[in-house]
């Protein structure tokens, strides 16, 4: 049998929304990690690290809330690379989707470092599975609210801000078409729409039914990953791929989403079928919930998500314990 691929997991926090810490979804970090993220998966047996992103005070420091934004990139793509490098598994607490860039960035620079001395990391192209209840496959060009957050894809892609993208160290642009595969896609407009059918990249839709009821999200993510195989995989969680009706992740929460026993079975499915390299949870907004004990669903639900996951990890044979 191989030797475990992690010995440790990494739980990297990022508390910041568009650059700006602790506003918003930037909150969500700290709020999973005051809830038991950590202890929930010592539980497990394994070993687990915590550290946060070095601070950024003001995005005023790096001419407004894109620069800040792409700062906190190259910070996510060293964090990332440190922790990937020593043999731990990253999960990364975000504020915003385009964490996911630097997460990427961050595990193709480790790859390069250690293919330098000899050892290889993993081989071939990076493949995600991303869940999100939208696209974030919008660009300057066709968006319409200006919201930064909804570009993460379309980034990951290489197809936008390419000259702050050539500064995160490690990025190479993905292959949509063959490497990513987006599960709870349903709130978009017809031309978000259309440009993702254009794009070619496979989607299990959401529901358009009362609580997403009737769409087998396991079942469908399982199918697409027999096919693709993917490989080496980075998967990316925004929680706003549940369902409203289990409570409010964020102000972007609709219908027709991943119930909980659905998350809980695509993550374990994407143990089995692909090769795991990095978990991103990220959206979580608990400010817009009435109370802290409104907010205390979607954080139970996130947290045994992530703890399912790690789970199936050690069940797989990829990550060791002491």
């Amino acid at each position: 049998m191989a030797a475990p691929t992690f010995s440790s997991v990494t739980i990297i926090s990022s508390p910041y929304h568009v650059g700006q810490r602790d506003v918003g979804p930037g909150q969500g970090p700290t709020f999973l990690l005051a809830h038991g993220l950590a202890s929930a998966l010592s539980d497990l047996n394994v070993t687990v690290h915590e550290l946060e992103l070095p601070s950024i005070s003001s995005p005023s420091e790096y001419q407004g809330e894109i620069g800040a934004s792409f700062e906190i990139l190259r910070r996510t793509s060293e964090a990332v690379k440190r922790a990937r490098s020593t043999g731990s598994f990253p999960i990364v607490l975000a504020g915003n989707c385009t964490a996911a860039v630097g997460v990427a960035a961050g595990l193709h620079a480790a790859s390069a470092a250690k293919s330098e001395s000899g050892q290889v990391l993993f081989n071939g192209e990076l493949g995600c599975v991303w869940f999100d209840a939208h696209d974030d496959f919008n660009t300057p060009d066709s968006v319409v609210s200006g919201y930064f957050d909804s570009m993460a894809i379309a980034m990951l892609a290489g197809l936008c801000w390419k000259a702050l993208l050539a500064t995160v160290e490690g990025f190479r642009p993905m292959d949509l078409r063959k490497k990513l595969v987006h599960v709870g896609m349903r709130d978009v407009t017809e031309m978000e729409r259309a440009r993702v059918v254009d794009a070619g990249f496979d989607v299990v839709w959401g529901g358009q039914g009362q609580e997403g009821k009737g769409v087998d999200f396991a079942g469908q993510l399982g199918q697409v990953l027999e096919s693709k195989r993917l490989g080496p995989t980075m998967v990316h969680l925004d929680v706003d791929c549940l369902d409203v009706s289990l409570g409010k992740p964020n102000q972007f929460a609709c219908p027709g989403g991943l119930l909980d026993h659905d998350l809980y079975a695509c993550l374990e499915g994407t143990v089995s079928l692909s090769e795991p390299q990095s978990l991103t949870v990220a959206s979580f907004d608990p400010s817009v919930s009435s109370d802290e004990e409104a907010a205390k669903p979607i954080a139970k639900i996130g947290i045994k998500g992530v703890k399912t996951f790690v789970a199936a990890l050690v069940s797989k044979g990829m990550l060791s314990r002491p």
